[in-house]
């Protein structure tokens, strides 16, 4: 009778666990995603599966790496300042990501990376990503603080930045940018100056589209989604 009582304890306590909260105190590193390509994306059966590259920082070291990753939810390209939280759950390869629940500040999800770690740094300018030494970045990054351009852990060469607020209603819409997949609504995006295409999208609605051309500095947008009668 207290084996079985002991085993029903030790169950509970597992099944407990496995709803507990996410904390981001237990998530140490710092990711930055640069790109990614999309597989699949599909908000209806909760489908998300992408390949991408960026940089993780631990403490004051920093290293690209590329991922993959099949989640039931999308990643997003980071904006400067708001790097993912993360931990390793199989050092170099296998990467727990911690995201924010839409419209809950308080609430996480994680997403696994499959990973495989760069020595350098990746570098996103206006030809693409290109991967830098850990002894060019140095230099790099330190011309760049002296001259005041950029953030501390960015890895972007241009310091002019459009920041984009995008909200929808309703909410929880997905967002492309250029027909690349940055996450959903609301959110806040970091944009190069320039040109883009946007668009909204959730299931049940109308696609929502709008060319914007986008200087640097701070914009707002709200996408008014019209129900699709058609379906």
């Amino acid at each position: 009778m207290k084996r079985l009582l002991l085993l029903a304890v030790i169950l509970l306590s597992l099944v407990l666990s496995s709803f507990a909260g996410k904390s981001p105190a237990d998530y140490p590193l710092k990711v930055h995603i640069l790109q990614q390509m999309w597989a699949s994306h599909n908000v209806r059966y909760s489908e998300y599966k992408a390949t991408g590259w960026g940089n993780i920082w631990a403490d004051d070291s920093v290293h690209a790496f590329e991922f993959t990753y099949d989640c039931s939810f999308g990643l997003r390209k980071t904006a400067r300042n708001e790097p993912y939280l993360a931990k390793w759950k199989k050092p170099q390869l296998r990467l727990a990501l911690l995201a924010s629940q839409i419209g809950k500040s308080d609430k996480y999800h994680e997403c696994e990376l499959k990973t495989t770690v760069h020595e350098g740094v990746y570098i996103l300018g206006a030809g693409g990503i290109s991967e830098m030494s850990q002894q060019n970045y140095k230099a790099w990054k330190a011309k760049h603080d002296a001259a005041g351009a950029g953030q501390p852990g960015d890895a972007t060469v241009s310091s002019a930045v459009s920041r984009l607020s995008i909200a929808s209603t309703p909410d929880s819409g997905e967002i492309e940018i250029d027909g690349e997949f940055m996450g959903n609504t609301p959110s806040v995006l970091e944009l190069d100056p320039g040109e883009h295409s946007i668009t909204v999208r959730k299931a049940g609605y109308k696609a929502w589209e709008k060319k914007v051309k986008l200087a640097a500095g701070e914009i707002k947008l709200n996408a008014e989604l019209e129900q699709d009668g058609s379906k």
